[in-house]
């Protein structure tokens, strides 16, 4: 081999592997990236009790009480349903696709995060009339679908993204909310926390969403292999 051509292959990978050190990449055999893992909590300063809305239809199905579900947090301060996306990082293939159930005159899951273009299925257990009214961010309604009986399920795609809101036409304390997004997330539990897996190395900056919360973005880097530690404060 030429001397000159060997030093100017030895230069070249060696500006490579540069390269995958300052952006954070550590490849994998097969040309498959590693990646880490974010996890956190979301807490609030003086959470509400927890509360009750009364029924005004369909006691018989839906009882006398519902929770109040718009702002779920314990003692401490740790809220659920708080919505954590990073941004830039897409999906990966073969999410399951999303599903609301009417359930006890609720909409269960209250929150949650799936991505644009995914179709979103519809089902009731209430043997009662239900309908599953969508709103986009602009008030727009998306679909509205009669769920007369329990153990229909109906499908609808969710197009673009946005925060959807929905509601019951025949219960009006009914809400329910879907995130559509092109970024990766995930949704806080009942105790704060949530974790996002198969996140790129490298720093990115986190967003989060609650439907009567505000908090500001974070930055976090996140290396090959670890888990990467954020808290957010809510108001």
């Amino acid at each position: 081999m030429d001397r000159r051509t060997g030093t100017g292959a030895v230069l070249a990978a060696s500006l490579l592997v540069g390269a995958f050190v300052l952006a954070g990449a550590v490849p994998l055999q097969g040309g498959v990236q590693a990646t880490g893992s974010i996890t956190g909590i979301v807490t609030m300063d003086n959470p509400p009790a927890p509360g009750t809305l009364e029924v005004n239809a369909d006691q018989a199905v839906c009882g006398d009480t519902v929770p109040k579900e718009e702002i779920i947090a314990d003692a401490a301060g740790h809220v659920a349903n708080a919505v954590v996306r990073v941004a830039g990082v897409p999906w990966p293939a073969n999410v399951p696709p999303p599903t609301v159930n009417n359930a006890g005159c609720r909409f269960v899951p209250h929150v949650q995060i799936t991505p644009t273009r995914s179709q979103l299925e519809i089902t009731s257990e209430d043997d009662t009339l239900h309908s599953t009214h969508s709103y986009d961010d602009r008030n727009r309604t998306g679909f509205n679908i009669a769920m007369p009986f329990a153990g229909l399920t109906v499908t609808r795609p969710l197009r673009r993204p946005g925060v959807v809101r929905l509601e019951c036409d025949s219960h009006d304390w009914m809400r329910g909310w879907i995130v559509v997004s092109n970024d990766l997330g995930a949704v806080s539990g009942v105790d704060g926390s949530f974790t996002i897996e198969g996140v790129p190395p490298g720093t990115h900056e986190l967003s989060i969403w609650h439907e009567r919360l505000g908090g500001q973005p974070q930055r976090v880097t996140v290396t090959a292999g670890q888990t990467s530690e954020v808290s957010f404060k809510l108001e």
